[in-house]
């Protein structure tokens, strides 16, 4: 039997990178995987697949600029991609200014951006909305990852990053975050059967799987990438991660010390109207990733099955947000509204749903 090593020797070097050509256009839809191990198979793969995602994964990648609880800001790439063509790193992105309101003005938006630091991410980066895991909701990749050699131009409405750097951090952090929930879900699968609580059914395995991904793992998984992420920024944990606020404490229930009691007086109705803050990363998944999708072989289920998933997540996600932790019976009733609202299947399979504090 011939060694693998010497079988790829005595291969043409045209045959190799077709085949490498065919592997790498396999994963076409996958672009963590493509970017952080296919790309460093060969240099010619290398380059192919950056050149690639320039062209394709550049212009479907949106960086959100947060104001409070209600503006979003989104910035996509403009018409001037760059000012060096493809060896340059160095992309422009705009915002058409349809997220401003009358409150928010150019200094103010330039304000915003000056406030962004590894401690305060006041702009998170999504990839693939509407596009990634097949257009399903909540498919797509969001993380509040740096935005790399960061420039902000034209009083904020243009900013300037380092593509390839700023890629490589968010798609890393993915994959990190792919490897963590797979250990924590066997864990889990493992404990369960241990204890006799792992159902023997299939769909009621995934039904299990939903509440502990909700529960357990979906938070776990970003808190453990975070304080990776911290200690590799900062080993003497003088840094703190700004990632980690009070608001979003339910979410990710990591200790932070207490605020300093108000001194002002609030001006709004309600706790989310006085809010100045944008939402945290946990806030943003918590609405907008789906757990459903993390499910080995969810391509193959049925309409019908996958609609009584997603309602499953939503139910435990509200049981979760709004403190009934020993209420089961209000995951229940909240699972059953979410199938009888007004939306088609459709459009609650294939919609985008962005954070919103109301809801």
């Amino acid at each position: 039997m011939i060694p693998e090593a010497d079988l790829w020797g005595r291969l043409p070097l045209e045959l190799i990178e077709r085949i490498l050509d065919l592997l790498v256009d396999d994963y076409d839809q996958d672009p963590a995987y493509q970017w952080t191990t296919l790309r460093h198979t060969a240099r010619r793969q290398m380059r192919r697949i950056e050149r690639y995602f320039l062209w394709y994964w550049v212009p479907k990648l949106t960086i959100t600029l947060y104001s409070g609880p209600r503006c979003q800001i989104d910035y996509k790439l403009s018409n001037h991609t760059s000012e060096g063509g493809f060896e340059t790193s160095r992309v422009r992105f705009q915002t058409s200014g349809a997220g401003l309101s009358n409150s928010l003005n150019k200094r103010e938006i330039h304000t915003l951006w000056s406030q962004y630091s590894f401690e305060n991410r006041v702009a998170h980066i999504r990839l693939g909305e509407g596009i990634l895991k097949k257009g399903m909701t909540g498919g797509y990749i969001v993380n509040d990852t740096d935005i790399v050699d960061l420039k902000v131009e034209n009083d904020g409405l243009d900013i300037m990053f380092n593509w390839r750097k700023t890629f490589d951090a968010l798609l890393r952090e993915e994959v990190m975050m792919r490897r963590v929930q797979a250990e924590m879900a066997l864990d889990k699968k493992m404990k369960l059967a241990a204890e006799n609580r792992w159902p023997p059914f299939p769909r009621i395995q995934r039904l299990a799987l939903v509440k502990h991904f909700v529960l357990d793992i979906q938070m776990a998984k970003r808190v453990a990438v975070q304080q990776h992420r911290l200690k590799h920024y900062d080993a003497s944990n003088e840094i703190k991660l700004g990632s980690l606020t009070h608001e979003s404490q339910h979410l990710h229930k990591q200790y932070l010390p207490p605020l300093p009691p108000v001194t002002k007086p609030r001006r709004a109705c309600c706790v989310i109207c006085s809010r100045q803050t944008g939402p945290s990363i946990f806030e943003v998944v918590s609405c907008e990733e789906s757990v459903v999708l993390s499910l080995d072989g969810w391509e193959n289920l049925g309409k019908e099955e996958l609609l009584d998933l997603y309602a499953e997540a939503y139910g435990w996600n509200c049981y979760r947000c709004l403190g009934q932790e020993n209420n089961i019976e209000w995951q229940q009733i909240s699972k059953n509204d979410w199938l009888t609202v007004c939306a088609s299947g459709a459009e609650k399979l294939h919609g985008v749903q962005r954070w919103n504090p109301w809801f």
